[in-house]
């Protein structure tokens, strides 16, 4: 249910397939192994897990995990620190800022080298935490990434919830006001979890739980700050040489097949599984765009006016859904033409080899003579003018046409990318608006929080105390509104991957089955290659998304 962090994640595809290789390819398999072992040892940073020890450090490092390994105890029992993998990274838990002094000390060697430190506390109380803001103060000075999750293990309400994030922004202004600090709270991101809600969640697989607790999008910002240049770059090499190790296995797999018909199968599977790759991550890009695009829309809208806002975040959200879904139905189309051609060739080649297999009839372009079928010879389409026709009429594409081009292979497509159509894109519009409209009812409770800022007498603004007053306030009234906004364009995006992830699969779904109807009509050992084959390709595409 959890993103895997990308190294983890090319490490664990190559896992799926590394029987087949040692199969396939013995003589280098050998070496991959160990460079997926080094990979596997080397952690590339560092989180350290700070707080009191009744925050809930070690609850909130299992549910990292998704298994309970960090020790869980009513009284403090960490008294030194212990290490945990998480995916590509090494978590550290800590004996905590209230342990004894021997061991306090320990924790700030290991502290300042660190690559992020995640403040776990109680949301009741945590304004009084001085030693623990006092800490997370000295590591801002220092620079440091740093995460304050406010653990909340009874459910708040959103203006309870609110309002102690309020609080807590104007105790830390104070605070680093003290020691001289510049504002700081763009640079102190405040994030709220149900750890122990979480950590259930993944151990009994309950996806709307784990949803409700806050988790996902916390490990999502870890993971989006350990998104370096660097790092990617990094993992971009170790998924290049893995894609060409399979690119070598594939290539000695091919060798020991015999039947042209079990090779052109694969040929058109590896066409298409390259080609859902590409739907989704061209569809994974365009949501995040349009995420981007309704948070700072919602900010605006919070901004300028905080009661009429909800009515713009609503327009904003609906607008960003029906590009999505358009941009989906448009390519599910171009894909229905382009798969009909290439399963048409390939059928013509299966034939030759099974001549009892049934004819799936000429191509009849609507509007072309008898004699001369537009841009076809024979059941030969001509699918580049076709497609830049496609290209340039975008969601005007004539219906007639794709189902025309679609009796190609009426045998094998009779539903294959069949669009999404106006009712599921209008279902699919309410799934989305459904889900994140609530998250943006607070709108008017954060207003009738935080815009007080400009309130009182305008001869007393001009006292020095009323103009820092004034700026604390505006700087916590912008990261309230950003932190928002920022929770609006996560659940717009997570809701709308969801569903248009799930449409994706549905359409994928059907030429797979048809593919494995194929695949009947080869002998055994043709058939076990072809199915080895789409393992390899399948983990090979996947990879390639990261070069």
């Amino acid at each position: 249910m959890t993103q895997q962090p990308p190294m983890s994640h090319i490490l664990s595809l190559y896992d799926d397939v590394d029987e087949l290789c040692a199969v396939y390819n013995p003589s280098a398999t050998s070496a991959i192994r160990k460079m997926v072992a080094a990979r596997k040892a080397s952690a590339a940073a560092t989180i350290m897990v700070y707080g009191v020890y009744n925050a809930g450090k070690s609850t909130l490092i299992n549910a990292l995990l998704g298994a309970e390994q960090a020790q869980v105890a009513d009284t403090p029992e960490t008294y030194k620190i212990q290490g945990y993998r998480w995916g590509d990274f090494e978590i550290l838990d800590t004996p905590g800022i209230d342990a004894p002094q021997a061991h306090e000390q320990v924790t700030r060697e290991q502290l300042y080298g660190a690559d992020v430190v995640i403040f776990v506390v109680n949301p009741l109380g945590v304004v009084e935490e001085e030693a623990t803001l006092s800490a997370l103060l000295e590591l801002v000075a220092r620079n440091k990434q740093i995460f304050l999750v406010l653990n909340r293990k009874n459910p708040l309400e959103p203006l309870e919830a609110e309002r102690i994030k309020d609080q807590l922004r104007e105790r830390i202004q104070q605070m680093a006001q003290a020691r001289g600090l510049p504002p700081v709270l763009q640079a102190i991101p405040i994030l709220e979890v149900n750890a122990r809600s979480a950590l259930k969640a993944k151990l009994e697989h309950k996806g709307n739980l784990l949803q409700n607790s806050g988790f996902p999008k916390f490990e999502s910002e870890l993971n989006q700050f350990f998104a370096s240049i660097e790092q990617r770059q990094i993992v971009a090499g170790v998924a290049t040489d893995l894609s060409g190790f399979l690119g070598e296995t594939l290539a000695l797999l091919d060798q020991q097949r015999d039947q042209a018909s079990s090779a052109r199968i694969d040929e058109f599977y590896a066409q298409i599984a390259r080609r859902e790759i590409d739907l989704r991550s061209l569809l994974k890009a365009s949501v995040q765009a349009k995420a981007a695009g309704v948070a700072k829309g919602a900010m605006l809208a919070m901004h300028q006016d905080a009661e009429g806002a909800q009515t713009k975040i609503d327009g904003l959200i609906r607008r960003a859904n029906e590009q999505v879904c358009g941009e989906l139905d448009d390519e599910l189309k171009r894909l229905a033409l382009d798969a009909a051609q290439l399963l048409e060739e390939m059928l013509d080649q299966v034939r030759v080899q099974h001549p009892d297999m049934p004819s799936t009839g000429a191509l009849n372009i609507p509007g072309a003579s008898a004699g001369e079928p537009a841009g076809a010879t024979g059941s030969a389409v001509d699918m580049s003018l076709l497609e830049a026709g496609v290209r340039q009429a975008g969601g005007a594409l004539k219906t007639e046409h794709v189902v025309t081009v679609m009796k190609l292979g009426k045998e094998w497509l009779p539903t294959l990318f069949k669009g999404i159509g106006p009712i599921t894109m209008g279902k699919m519009a309410e799934q989305v608006v459904g889900k994140v409209l609530p998250a943006i009812g607070v709108v008017y409770q954060v207003g009738k929080l935080i815009y007080t800022a400009f309130a009182g007498d305008p001869e007393q603004q001009r006292l020095e105390e009323q103009a820092r007053q004034e700026q604390q306030e505006r700087e916590r009234r912008d990261q309230a509104i950003k932190s928002l906004g920022d929770d609006i364009a996560w659940e717009f995006s997570r809701t709308l991957t969801e569903v248009v992830e799930a449409n994706i699969k549905s359409n994928f779904a059907l030429v797979n089955d048809k593919l494995k109807a194929l695949r009947g009509s080869l002998s055994q050992t043709e058939c076990k290659l072809s199915e080895d084959r789409e393992l390899l390709v399948q983990c090979q595409v996947t990879l390639d998304t990261y070069v």
